[in-house]
């Protein structure tokens, strides 16, 4: 009798290797020995130090911050920015500038900061929340975890959040990024107060960047907060580790454009998202993590994206759908079929009795081919146009050669060239 041995996958989406016991490939491993999740405990001393005293008296938290980073407590290798900042789920760059920029004045994050340190309230100018020191640290960060994923679970299920869940971990912080969660999850630009539990309505209702419409409903005063704060929600996922939030529902192109700024000076989080793309358990996380490493901007990133769904049917249908909408502004359903054309034969565009419809799209398309913040948009563009429409237009014609003369990436050079002779890129391998 021959033994069945079930396959494994770390979170990453890499296949385990049969006497892989802890669950995590080795990527994923060395990843977690270098990136704790908390900040480690340090000795009582450790606040005596001349300079991070020097940075406590000043009241400047950007400056205790970068104090404690390069305490020679943590010997000859300070501890990173991009590694203090995932304690908090932010970028680099953001405790950069709260490191150089002014002092910070909002309470709630001089908390955060404070608890995320393990500042001993002797030390601080402000009083801590007399709950902040009862959890122990590393369970009030699983928590706020579990928060974000159980909403992402409801939200893709159909279902919004359970009035039940405790206020305990809830802060102006959190209730702002549930919205924009559920907005960006429900497709919608604001929601009614009987959708929102009433914890997280009252600290909307009192925070700077929400308003109340003439019919009582919710929404950001800026509507690209949604994108933004959905974005950097998702790349603190991405950047413990963690494709959770990312295998939830497909990125819109904005989303994906903010996180793969993130990601860009994130070694760790461009090698989770390269491994999700190969080999993610779903199609949502195999396009998405392509839809970011295709907006980094290398070359090589741009290749290995377009590689990956050129190869991955269903995560190639996906980004075809998105590329379509997107560009021809077109219902999701509608975008679809035009897809599914792609995948078979070529199709004849039917988008109704409107003349000229036909040309305008193809111009659209030709236009996404200079698109250079997405490399794999310029591929779907280019087979779009290769199976969906007359490329005899002497416009798209003009814009394919104009796009050959600055693509960057190699795959799309040759998709151009393929399109140019008449042949799908589809059938060019």
């Amino acid at each position: 009798m021959t033994a069945t041995h079930q396959t494994r996958y770390c979170r990453c989406g890499a296949r385990l290797a049969r006497d892989n016991t802890s669950g995590r490939c080795s990527p994923c491993s060395s990843y977690r020995r270098q990136h704790p999740e908390a900040a480690p405990e340090v000795p009582d001393d450790f606040w005596d130090e001349v300079v991070l005293s020097d940075a406590l008296r000043s009241r400047h938290m950007g400056r205790i911050i970068r104090a404690w980073r390069t305490h020679p407590y943590h010997g000859r290798h300070p501890i990173s920015q991009d590694q203090a900042a995932s304690w908090v789920g932010m970028s680099q760059a953001q405790l950069s500038r709260i490191e150089n920029g002014p002092p910070m004045v909002h309470l709630d994050r001089l908390v955060e900061w404070a608890a995320a340190l393990r500042v001993p309230a002797a030390r601080l100018w402000f009083a801590m929340p007399a709950d902040i020191s009862k959890p122990d640290e590393k369970e009030n960060k699983v928590n706020r975890r579990q928060f974000f994923t159980s909403t992402a679970v409801a939200a893709t299920s159909g279902f919004l959040y359970d009035q039940s869940t405790p206020e305990l971990f809830i802060g102006d912080r959190e209730a702002v990024e549930w919205f924009a969660w559920h907005l960006w999850q429900h497709r919608k630009d604001e929601l009614d107060p009987s959708h929102i539990p009433r914890p997280i309505a009252l600290r909307l209702g009192r925070h700077p960047h929400i308003m109340r419409t003439t019919d009582g409903t919710f929404r950001f005063t800026d509507p690209a907060l949604t994108d933004v704060l959905v974005a950097h929600r998702v790349f603190g996922d991405i950047a413990q580790g963690s494709g959770n939030l990312l295998a939830t529902a497909q990125t819109s192109h904005a989303t994906d454009l903010t996180i793969s700024a993130l990601a860009a000076d994130n070694e760790g989080a461009r090698r989770g998202l390269a491994a999700w793309m190969r080999g993610g358990a779903t199609a949502v996380l195999r396009v998405n993590s392509a839809g970011i490493l295709a907006k980094v901007g290398t070359s090589e990133l741009g290749d290995a994206a377009i590689c990956a769904i050129r190869s991955d049917q269903d995560a190639r249908h996906l980004y075809l759908t998105a590329v379509a909408s997107r560009v021809l502004e077109l219902p999701w359903e509608r975008a679809a079929h035009l897809a599914t054309g792609t995948e078979t034969q070529a199709t004849t565009w039917t988008p109704g009795a409107s003349d000229g419809m036909e040309g305008r799209a193809s111009r659209r398309l030709a236009v996404e081919l200079a698109n250079t913040r997405d490399a794999s948009a310029r591929w779907c563009s280019a087979v779009l146009l290769a199976n969906c429409f007359d490329i005899e237009d002497a416009s798209a014609r003009s814009a394919l050669m104009s796009a050959v003369e600055v693509e960057t990436c190699r795959e799309n050079l040759r998709a151009y060239a393929a399109v140019l002779a008449g042949v799908t890129p589809l059938e060019i391998g």
